[in-house]
């Protein structure tokens, strides 16, 4: 008998409009993620019930790249060139490199012509550089377990790139302040004026706690009065919104030596191949430790106001492209590990239950978040603001006028040194200069 309605009886669920379908599949790609996986995430993020075949079809339609299709030599060859070029202590192995040129460039590469360019490029194996022994191996730790994510959220500031650490003088440096959950994904990791300052961290708090909607079980951290904010509003909210638990079993706040502190801690160190050992380095240039010279001069009020405006852009940015590639990339399978190993941190986040987690998060109301909010002395508009109004105002301007070039690393100090007359030029002309000593 003839179906009349042309259907086969499957329901395959709704599609999004071929635009954001595109979307969706390219990011699926840029992510890494198994033909298996983005059918679970278009199941249960968009609700499409379809299979790998009809999964493979769409791809070749919206022209998905795929490590398999792949042709184009030469591209592929310059971004390796590229990124290695970045990578100054030559940490990023293969998978990092490929991984990095799809989350940053959108170029799809197989693993074996990585290694093979980056062979030629290097002089060497890219292994040689980083194999065991070669640098001292970091300290034992035992096995860590999870009842399921947001059980625990891990915090912790960095200053590898702060004033103290650059010790290139008074207000020249970058702070950094980060949160991981327990099971493994980065939930936050943001550029700050001080990671000492208990009001800077306890906004920064609450703009992750108003990201995911939700607050962890308990939030582990460094002991120190930087982080008064942080623990009242952890424990208020939980008490609030999760009475029902213990606090002699599970205390909403528990600080600990960084040495225990260990997801967080941790991740300084992908940070540090990825970004900070490049950054750091790059960042001396200005006070010839690189060998090299940049004109900054930290008591002149322009080069340090425009190294905060200018500087704490491009971290953000390093930043936000490290936790794009941190939480996307496959972790190394651990028979030993009680955790899932050898799948991405955002798979297990996202989908916990696959992996025999549960999802204990405790769900917050924007309208509690922004009560808290409102207790802090400092508004949050000052309490992460680099430079003052007038100085952000005038530098835009001056960027503007310079093409707003991209902000990158390896650029930083070529628009620093582009910017710096200009702003002089444009302060001194209309009488602003002494609005720089507020």
């Amino acid at each position: 008998m003839v179906n009349p309605t042309g259907k086969n009886g499957v329901d395959n669920g709704v599609f999004p409009p071929d635009d954001e379908l595109k979307e969706i599949l390219h990011d699926f790609q840029r992510c890494g993620l198994s033909l298996a996986i983005r059918l679970r995430y278009l199941e249960e993020k968009h609700g499409m019930k379809i299979g790998s075949t009809k999964l493979k079809k769409l791809n070749k339609k919206f022209e998905v790249p795929s490590a398999r299709k792949f042709n184009d030599m030469e591209g592929a060859t310059a971004a390796i060139a590229d990124i290695v070029s970045r990578d100054i202590n030559q940490g990023q192995g293969p998978d990092t490199v490929k991984r990095v040129a799809a989350l940053r460039l959108n170029i799809i590469i197989p693993r074996d012509f990585v290694r093979a360019t980056m062979h030629g490029l290097v002089g060497q194996g890219p292994s040689d550089l980083r194999r065991p022994g070669r640098r001292s191996g970091p300290k034992k730790r035992g096995a860590l377990d999870a009842i399921g994510i947001f059980q625990e959220i891990h915090a912790d500031g960095h200053e590898k790139v702060g004033e103290k650490a650059l010790r290139m003088g008074a207000g020249i440096g970058i702070d950094i302040y980060g949160m991981r959950d327990h099971v493994g994904k980065l939930l936050w990791m943001v550029a700050v004026p001080n990671s000492r300052l208990s009001d800077t961290i306890g906004h920064v708090f609450l703009d992750m706690v108003s990201k995911y909607g939700a607050i962890s079980v308990q939030v582990t951290f460094d002991g120190g009065s930087k982080l008064g904010w942080l623990s009242a509003f952890q424990t208020t909210l939980r008490e609030t919104f999760a009475p029902e638990l213990s606090t002699a079993e599970w205390p909403a706040c528990v600080a600990v030596q960084s040495s225990i502190n260990i997801p967080i801690e941790s991740t300084w160190s992908y940070d540090r191949k990825f970004n900070g050992r490049t950054l750091r380095e790059i960042l001396e240039e200005a006070s010839g430790k690189a060998g090299r010279r940049i004109h900054l001069i930290p008591g002149d009020l322009i080069h340090r106001h425009l190294f905060l405006w200018l500087w704490s852009k491009i971290v953000q940015i390093s930043l936000d492209e490290f936790v794009d590639y941190f939480n996307n990339k496959k972790t190394r399978r651990q028979r030993a590990r009680i955790l899932p190993s050898g799948v991405a941190p955002n798979v297990v986040f996202d989908m916990p239950q696959d992996y025999g987690l549960e999802n204990l998060a405790i769900a917050v109301p924007q309208a509690a978040i922004d009560q808290l909010r409102d207790l802090i002395d400092t508004p949050r508009s000052e309490a992460l603001r680099w430079v003052l109004d007038v100085f952000d105002a005038v530098a835009r301007e001056v960027y503007a006028g310079l093409g707003s070039p991209g902000l990158q690393v390896l650029t930083g100090w070529a628009i620093f040194n582009a910017m710096a007359p200009l702003l002089r030029q444009e302060f001194n002309s209309n009488g602003l200069y002494d609005a720089l000593y507020v």
